[in-house]
């Protein structure tokens, strides 16, 4: 039996797996702490499970299928909201919905790469970038983590790994997995050294409303004349806890956005009517709709930052999580040391979490930097506190 050559390299998704393996060591009866999946741990807000099943039992149309690429109400929406928070104006043809961001974000490199093109990935990056790109035939080429997050997105670093190949830059800002976000003359002087340049831009911008320390700020504000070839990308996931109900989008040059929609078509076909109404009801109430509860998680941010400076562990520092909901915790002054894990293994740990200590993180290699590990805070404050002392504890036991 032949097997496609290009789908075989593929590596799982890091968060999911890790994820499945925490809830069934749980369903044995172990006392694990999940730290590994991006998911708010509040509900989707009442009011907009009441719109969908509003919609379900009104039946109809709201029960049949729906328009490839999304429907018009919840485009118009998506245009409004554009307009409305980031000062962006896009028709409704320029803008293109499906099932979940990440499979708008696959779509999308999809439409725009060719075997063999390059597509620059600046470290740490969201796990799925890579293996999307490699599906598609194309090369991800990472650039390494620089001496502080600052100095990643300095044109002269990037420009070393640039080559006749590179057609495609992909940016994240709040980041997964670090929590940083680029501030406004980052992101212009990067913006600026992108303008020279004849590639795509990605911009993916789902934890947009988890920015807690300035307001969001988006690259094509900065730098309008990047729109022609930029392609913003976000979601109701993070922001309206909406995970499972996949509501993805895209916006950008029509001619790309079509191409998009027309993989829909083939493929997913239509996000359910009945959650393109919900969808379209939560866009239109915008971030006032979730106040309350990104209030909260900044509150998290904040207790376990304090928490952290508190415990001083030794050989552990960690980026500052000025949005999304991660703490990327920097192990490798202790990993240096230790002679029970290699140097920036890691992985190594993080297993040894899980197996020995309970504690599901997922490992830096999966994101393009060794020695770090990924705790998603949205969990109670108490659990979060006790996965961070069972860290330490591991890092208090020294070499053997």
């Amino acid at each position: 039996m032949q097997y496609s050559n290009t789908l075989s390299t593929l590596s799982a998704s890091a968060t999911l797996v890790l994820n499945q393996k925490a809830k069934k060591m749980r369903e044995a009866g172990l006392d694990v702490l999940n730290f590994s999946v991006g998911e708010p741990d509040y509900p989707t807000p009442a009011t907009v499970v009441k719109v969908a099943m509003e919609a379900l039992q009104t039946g109809g149309l709201f029960t049949r299928y729906g328009a490839a690429g999304g429907g018009p109400k919840l485009l118009e929406a998506i245009a409004h909201k554009l307009q409305r928070d980031n000062h962006l104006a896009y028709a409704p043809s320029e803008i293109v919905a499906g099932i979940g961001a990440k499979e708008v974000i696959f779509h999308t490199f999809l439409s725009m790469l060719n075997p063999g093109d390059e597509v620059l990935l600046t470290a740490p990056y969201w796990v799925s970038y890579r293996e999307h790109v490699k599906a598609c035939g194309a090369v991800p080429v990472v650039i390494p983590l620089a001496e502080s997050w600052e100095a990643s997105f300095d044109p002269a670093y990037i420009e070393t790994f640039v080559t006749p190949r590179t057609v495609a830059y992909v940016l994240c800002s709040p980041n997964n997995p670090s929590g940083y976000t680029l501030s406004s003359e980052i992101l212009s002087t990067l913006g600026s050294y992108l303008e020279t340049k004849e590639w795509w831009v990605l911009s993916d911008e789902i934890y947009e409303y988890m920015s807690f320390d300035a307001p969001h700020t988006s690259l094509l504000q900065v730098c309008p004349r990047l729109k022609d070839r930029t392609i913003l990308i976000n979601g109701l996931s993070k922001a309206f806890a909406m995970t499972g109900w996949r509501v993805g989008y895209a916006a950008g040059p029509e001619r790309l956005i079509q191409m998009v929609r027309k993989l829909q078509g083939h493929s997913s076909t239509c996000i359910p009517p009945f959650i393109e109404a919900a969808a379209t009801w939560a866009l239109s109430q915008g971030k006032p709709l979730m106040e309350k509860e990104l209030e909260h998680l900044k509150a998290r941010r904040d207790g376990a930052i304090a928490f952290l400076k508190a415990q001083n562990i030794p050989g552990v520092s960690w980026i500052h999580p000025t949005g999304a909901f991660y703490l990327y915790v920097d192990i490798r002054g202790f990993l240096a040391q230790s002679s029970r894990f290699a140097p920036l293994d890691s992985l190594a740990m993080s297993e040894y979490l899980l197996e020995h200590h309970q504690v599901a993180v997922v490992p830096g290699e999966e994101f393009g930097t060794p020695g770090f590990l990924r705790f998603s805070y949205v969990v109670p404050e108490a659990v979060l506190q006790e996965g961070l002392r069972r860290l330490q504890s591991v890092i208090e036991e020294g070499t053997p």
